[in-house]
């Protein structure tokens, strides 16, 4: 079952796209993440990087981890993140894609 990023998506690609998914699915999870998305991930099994990056909406970090891209896509859509601020973090990430696949 391989996604784009791993050959198995990892225990935690799976809890951030978990994550990504309940917040513009959810009743009110939307609202209560956007009140305080710190308290909002505060239970969810994820290293502290991991939650800045759902956080700070650093999508190229997220794709990295193997977040599925129409998740990403939802959550900019979600968070009305402009599109020019979407691509510019996949572009930033496109060095790290780039050397892994040259060496890979």
């Amino acid at each position: 079952m391989q996604n784009w990023r791993h050959p198995m998506p990892t225990p935690e690609c799976y809890a951030m796209s978990r994550i990504l998914y309940d917040i513009h699915h959810q009743p009110s999870a939307l609202e209560e993440y956007k009140k305080d998305p710190d308290q909002y991930m505060a239970s969810a099994p994820l290293p502290a990087h991991l939650k800045a990056a759902i956080r700070d909406n650093d999508i190229g970090a997220m794709y990295l981890q193997g977040v599925n891209p129409l998740l990403l896509r939802a959550h900019c859509l979600g968070l009305r993140i402009p599109e020019s601020d979407f691509v510019a973090s996949l572009k930033a990430i496109e060095p790290v894609i780039r050397q892994e696949t040259d060496h890979g």
